[in-house]
Parts: C-alpha cells; structure tokens; sequence
C-alpha cells in the first residue's frame, strides 16, 4: 500500500474507537482509575519540579526570583502549616513529593499489568468457548493450526497492545500535567515545544501508517506459517514416505523468508524514528537557550527548570510516538483477535429444542432432501424407519451420501426438507446437548488424547466409574488386552494412540462411547482400516450389543453388516433398496450381491 492511501479517515478512527471499545469495555473502571492515577502522578513531579526554583533561588541567595503561581502556593502552604519555608523543609518536600509519586507510579503500571494478565486470559477463554460452540459448517472451513495461532499470538500480542495503551494513557496525563507546570514558567516556551512536537508528530505520521501495514502483513504471515507447519506435521509420515521433504522445506524456507522480510522492515521503521529524536530535541534546546538568553528579562533559575521540562515534554512525546508505533504494529492483531470472535458468535450453533431425549418405538427419516450448495443435491428425498434395537446397515459407493445422513442424525447440519423423527416428535425439538449426550458415535478417523487408556475412555467425563469403564471394554473386546499391559487402564497411549495398533485405537473408541451408554450408536466406517482380526472383533462387539442399542453403521466391509437387521443401499443420494441382508444376498440382480461378490472375489484375488 502506498504512503498517500494511508490518511487517517474518520471512518478508520471511528473503527479504531469501536475496536477498543470492544476490547476494553470490561475494564472501563480500571482504566479511568489509572487515568486518575496519571494525572496525581504527573501532579506530584510537577509540583516537585517546580519546587526546585524556590530551591535554586535560596542556593544563589535570591529568593525573589521565582514568582511564579506554584511557589507562592507551596511558600502559602508552608505558613499556613507553620512549617519554616527554609532549604531543609522545601528538600524534604520535594524528596516526599517525587517518593509519593513513585508509589503511585508502581500501583499505577500494577494495575496496567493486571488488567494486560485478565484481558489476555479472558480472551482466551471467550475464544476457546466460542469456537467450541460454533457449528460445524463453520468449523469445516477453518484451517489446521489457525485457532492455536490466534490464541496464542494474536491475543497474547494484542495483550501487549494494551500495555502500550494503557502506557499511553498515563504518559498523556502526566504531559499533560508536566504542560501545565511549564506554561506557569514560560508560556512562549512551553506553546514553541508542544508546537514543534507537533510538527514531529506530522513528519513521521506517514511512517506510522507504514508500519501498521507491515504489521497486519505479518499478522497473516504468522498465520500461514502456523498453518503450514501443522498441516506438515500431521502429515508427516506421508511426506517421507513419498521423498518429498526437500520440497517441503523449499515451500517452507519462502514462508520463513517473506516473515523475517517483514519483521526486518518494521524494525527498521521503528529506529528511524528512534534515531532522529535525540538530536533534534538537543537543537531545539540549544535554540530555546539562545532565543531567551538575548531575552532582557532572561531568568537562569527558571531557564533551568524549564529546560528540565522541555526535556522530559520531548521524552513523552518520543516516548508517545514510541507507544503510539507499537500500537500500530500490534493493532492487527487485537483486529483478528476481535473478528474471530465476532465470528465464531456470528455461527454458533442453533439449538432450538429443549425437550428431553426419550426414544422408546422408532428413529424415522422423512423426505430428507439436503445440499451443501445450490447447485447439487447430496441427499434427494430419503425416507426409511429404524425401530428400537435394531442394526441398520448404510452401503453405497463413496459420495453416495451415507456420511452426510450420519451428520445429519447427529445434528451437525439441518435438512434443507424434511425432518427426522424420533417416536413422532422431531429431533430438532429435542435438546441439543441432551441429544448428542445419547447418541454414540465412532468414526474411522480416531481421536485419542495422549493420556492413559482410562482417561481416553472416561474422556473429560468424570462421573464415568470405574465398574462402567470395565463393562465397556468388555463389550468392545479391549478389556483383555488392557489386563495384558503392565499397567493395565493406566497405560499411555501415545499421541493419537501410536503406541498401540489400529484396531485396539478403533476398540478403545468403541468403549469410549459404550461407557456413555448411548440409545443410538453410529458406526461410520469404523472397521474400514482394520486387518482381519480386529475387524472380527468389533463384529462380536456389534452382536453382543444386538437389541440392547439401536444401530446404524456405514459400511467399507460389507462383511461388517451381513447380520444386519435390515441394508438400506444409497447411490447418488438416493436409496435404490432395501432389504434383508439374507434377501438382498439371494437376489443376484441386487446391488448388494454385486458389489459383495465383487469385493469378495477381489480379496480372493489378493489372497492369491
């Protein structure tokens, strides 16, 4: 972006405004607090600046030299406290003014932490139970690694924005209060200083913008690299399998270079400004001297009080702009902080029912029609009923929609047409939570903590016993091999379960949801990735659970639902039979007996 594009627009301020509104809002008592605490801190050094004029003028024996509003009001206060207004007491003063100053100073900045520390843990938790909340479309889109990058870098950094604005805000009042002390020295002066810091203020305001380019610039490179180096990680096993590590890195090495490009350029927008502020703050000092010392009225004693002010007004200011440039640099990220949240809220999942969960006669599936986009249909008109305690089988070919109606029973996604019944009522009715609470769902995809066995299968619930955890795994056909480990439910399973085969993963996750003791169990191709044996025992897992749970598996194998209660075959989203397992087998013509003995003489020919 160019430097001409980068004009404060009152519309960007306006944003900007909103921006920290948003942030700030929950600690809007702590910040006015810490304006006051600005303002009694910047009060007391004035007063204590000032009270060196009485102190340089008793040193050179002249008292009358210092006429000025403060010293008047200090000498007043002095005889009104029948305190003798002498060198030692005005020292003692000023040694308790600026020791009083210091101790507001430090409760001041405590303050500025604490509410840095708060901002950045609540936003945390705002994001993580935001996003945790959203629906699942919403979270189909997000990109791998993106919610650890904006917990972990955008909020902790826009918590150090904070800091620099609630540095800000006390840096201004105590200038502010600095100003006033030296307007009541020298008005000329003090209006040359703030005029010229100013113009300082205007030079390097294009510099400013810049760099807020280059930060929201680097906002999103962060992202790509976080992104990046996730999506790599997980997949790492198949990039060395396939010899590709040197391309890896190449794409990597680019995303590395563009970031530190980019970091090198905000540093150095940074010292540019850093640099020229010394010199010209020491010339323009030399330029005030020369300017009052052909002044006849020329005053050393003020001169030299109002120098020191000069010089701590040009270090606010430096310092100001230094706030004022890491405000700038760090804005986009409290701006990606906000939006996510913003989004996360904009999609949070419906929940429209608050019935509870009885199912006591059928799940009925009625007229569903249901598309991902406009343009083509997924599921076209579907209907078909389960009664309680059977085990549906769902077969077709991939694409046919099996998964989709899996997710829709779920309630990941609604209908675009049609419902789904649960004993007349339909399942939208019905609490979300309270639903979800007795449906059980294994997928091929398994997700373990890398904790101990007991705890993946208790996973975040803790009113799960002991006696329910032994039961489950003994339907699943784990428990055995559990027993076998030297240290049985407590043994570590590694990351993602790499420390022990598929099918244990696969059976460990089926006790997992046995545990819940759910109504509904759904298995969406649990049993595609398993070799022979473990495949045998998920199948003795399905009969002994038969009419104790109601059953809908999707299946790779047809093997896996050859002892189904009824097969329900889906292509191109629709349903093109139906049958018993036994009936549609005898029927040479049906698809199931095709595509069965199909996959079957395949494996004969791979046995062979």
């Amino acid at each position: 972006m160019k430097l001409k594009q980068m004009t404060l627009s009152p519309s960007r301020f306006i944003h900007a405004l909103s921006l920290m509104k948003k942030a700030l809002w929950d600690f809007k008592i702590q910040i006015i607090v810490l304006a006051i605490l600005g303002f009694v801190s910047g009060l007391l050094e004035g007063i204590g600046i000032n009270a060196l004029i009485p102190l340089f003028a008793f040193i050179v024996k002249d008292p009358s030299q210092s006429p000025d509003i403060i010293t008047r009001t200090i000498q007043n206060t002095f005889i009104f406290l029948h305190i003798p207004f002498n060198i030692i007491f005005l020292i003692l003063l000023i040694a308790i003014l600026f020791i009083f100053k210091s101790l507001v100073l430090y409760y001041a900045n405590y303050l500025n932490i604490k509410i840095t520390t708060q901002y950045d843990r609540k936003m945390k938790n705002d994001l993580f139970r935001e996003t945790l909340y959203t629906s699942w479309p919403y979270l189909m889109n997000q990109k791998i690694g993106y919610l650890e990058k904006v917990l972990m870098i955008d909020t902790s950094t826009s918590a150090d924005l904070l800091i620099n604005i609630s540095g800000a805000i006390l840096l201004i009042t105590s200038l502010s209060m600095y100003v006033i002390v030296a307007l009541n020295i020298s008005v000329t002066i003090t209006l040359l200083t703030l005029c010229f810091g100013l113009f300082l203020f205007l030079i390097y305001k294009p510099i400013i913008y810049k760099t807020r380019v280059l930060s929201k610039e680097q906002a999103m490179l962060n992202k790509t690299v976080s992104h990046l180096i996730n999506e790599n990680m997980i997949g790492i096993k198949s990039i060395k399998s396939l010899g590709v590590e040197d391309e890896v890195i190449k794409r990597a090495e680019k995303h590395f270079y563009d970031l530190l490009e980019s970091k090198k350029k905000i540093n150095l927008a940074n010292r540019l400004v850093s640099s020229f502020n010394q010199p010209i703050a020491i010339i323009f000092i030399c330029a005030v001297f020369a300017f009052s010392y052909l002044n006849p009225s020329f005053n050393f004693v003020s001169f030299m009080v109002i120098i020191y002010l000069i010089q701590k007004i040009f270090s606010y200011i430096e310092t100001a702009q230094g706030k004022l440039q890491s405000v700038n640099e760090l804005a986009p990220y409290l701006q990606s902080s906000m939006e996510y949240r913003d989004a996360a809220k904009k999609f949070k999942e419906n929940n429209p029912g608050s019935n509870n969960f009885i199912f006591n006669r059928s799940l009925e599936f009625k007229n569903i029609i249901f598309s991902y986009t406009e343009k083509k249909e997924i599921l076209d008109d579907i209907s078909f009923s389960v009664n309680k305690g059977e085990m549906i089988g769902l077969v077709g070919s991939s694409g046919s929609g099996k998964t989709t109606l899996v997710d829709l029973l779920l309630r990941f996604f609604d209908p675009k047409d049609g419902g789904i019944f649960m004993d007349g009522q339909n399942i939208s009715s019905i609490d979300l939570k309270s639903w979800r609470k007795n449906i059980g769902y294994v997928s091929q995809d398994v997700f373990l903590l890398n904790d101990t066995i007991e705890n993946n299968i208790k996973f975040y619930d803790d009113s799960i016993t002991m006696d329910r955890i032994k039961e489950a795994c003994k339907s699943a056909n784990i428990y055995d091999f559990i027993n076998e480990q030297p240290n049985k439910f407590n043994t570590i399973v590694g990351e993602r379960g790499v420390m022990i085969s598929a099918g244990q993963r696969q059976r460990i996750i089926l006790a997992r949801v046995l545990a819940r003791k759910p109504d509904i169990l759904i298995l969406d191709e649990a049993t595609s990735a398993l070799d022979n044996t473990s495949e045998l025992l998920i199948q003795k897992s399905m009969e002994n659970l038969r009419g104790k749970v109601t059953a809908l598996v999707i299946a790779h194998r047809l093997s896996t639902v050859t002892n189904a209660d009824k097969i329900i075959v889906l292509e191109k989203g629709k349903i093109i039979e139906t049958g018993l397992p036994a009936d549609l087998l005898a029927n040479a013509k049906s698809y199931f007996y095709k595509i069965y003995h199909l996959k079957d003489s395949a494996k004969k020919n791979k046995t062979q």
